[in-house]
């Protein structure tokens, strides 16, 4: 089955609901594969409530040739993997390590990923992984234990039973499999025309991860949503752990993500100007007491944002469940916010 754009030019995620965060981080991560991989200019914008790209050679097509390009140029890193174990070697969140030894050897596996991908100008993989984050070595405890997980963007929420971790669980598997698919069903699962889950397709699957509700999930969606963690950039901090773009920590544990909607055509580097602004924050944390902001500054950032052609903000709530020792995050329904 082939997948169908509305017009010339134009490709549009038609299956998606603005109110499913997974589907926000899947038009990202397709406006970043097609501003590497396709000839021309792109844009993303809003259709009709749905998520579409604009190009003067964009078509179904298009979109499939670039995700297969992006499938096989991704694999000189996520397939590389680290230790007895073989653990993905550029996983944010991995099971502890026991013995200096064990860390030195991934540093230095690490670095040497990094330096492969620095000599060949990857630069849309390094953005993603510095996006993505890194295992901790310098945050602690007061009684001087480890915070492992410090290092990692919030948006990796690979759960974590039996030593999974994201690169080996997630993204090589999924590098694995959506490769064999006939030609045009890439696209088609993209565009909501038809969902093909490789990983998993059980009711309760979490092929997504923590970005949508369990559920059988099209992979090659599930592949540009992952991709979207990486227009969200990290801040890694000494003293405390890194904050996430687009992330909101509240009192009680309580989080959220938030990402914007927009009139007009935005291209990837405005997007990810607005992602990482402090303005956005400001006024997604309306209505939360112990982040709101201020009457003039909450005003001024809406101002802002209206300056640029938002018109809202959709703000998810992140649930806990699971054991409180390993509990599994995901993003819930989110909520609208008119400015």
């Amino acid at each position: 089955m082939s997948a169908e754009s509305t017009r010339s030019g134009e490709f549009v995620l038609a299956g998606t609901d603005q109110r499913v965060l997974a589907h926000h981080m899947a038009f990202y991560g397709l406006g970043d594969i097609l501003d590497a991989f396709n000839d021309d200019t792109i844009t993303l914008r809003w259709t009709n409530g749905k998520p579409s790209i604009v190009g003067a050679t964009i078509s179904a097509e298009s979109v499939e040739s670039a995700v297969r390009q992006h499938l096989s140029q991704s694999e000189r890193w996520t397939t590389h993997a680290s230790g007895s174990e073989q653990r993905g070697t550029m996983s944010p969140r991995l099971s502890a390590f026991k013995t200096d030894e064990a860390w030195v050897l991934h540093q230095h596996n690490r670095e040497e990923v990094l330096d492969d991908l620095t000599d060949a100008s990857a630069w849309d993989d390094l953005r993603y992984l510095a996006a993505l984050g890194e295992p901790s070595y310098w945050r602690f405890t007061p009684k001087r234990e480890l915070l492992q997980d410090a290092g990692a963007s919030k948006f990796e929420m690979q759960p974590r039973n039996r030593g999974s971790e994201f690169v080996g669980n997630r993204l090589r598997r999924l590098n694995e499999r959506l490769p064999a698919r006939k030609q045009g069903q890439i696209a088609a699962g993209i565009a909501g025309q038809l969902v093909i889950d490789e990983l998993d397709g059980k009711p309760n699957g979490v092929t997504a991860t923590g970005l949508t509700t369990p559920g059988v999930f099209d992979n090659a969606l599930a592949w540009c949503a992952l991709w979207g963690i990486g227009q969200f950039p990290l801040a890694l901090h000494a003293g405390k752990n890194a904050v996430t773009s687009g992330h909101l920590a509240g009192q009680q544990r309580k989080e959220w993500f938030y990402v914007p909607v927009w009139e007009g055509p935005w291209r990837m580097a405005r997007l990810r100007s607005v992602l990482a602004s402090a303005q956005l924050h400001d006024a997604a944390v309306a209505g939360i007491p112990e982040l709101d902001i201020d009457d003039l500054g909450r005003s001024t950032a809406r101002s802002w944002l209206r300056a640029r052609g938002i018109v809202g903000i959709v703000r998810f709530p992140i649930a806990r469940f699971g054991s409180e020792n390993a509990p599994e995050r995901r993003a819930l329904y989110g909520d609208p916010i008119a400015l």
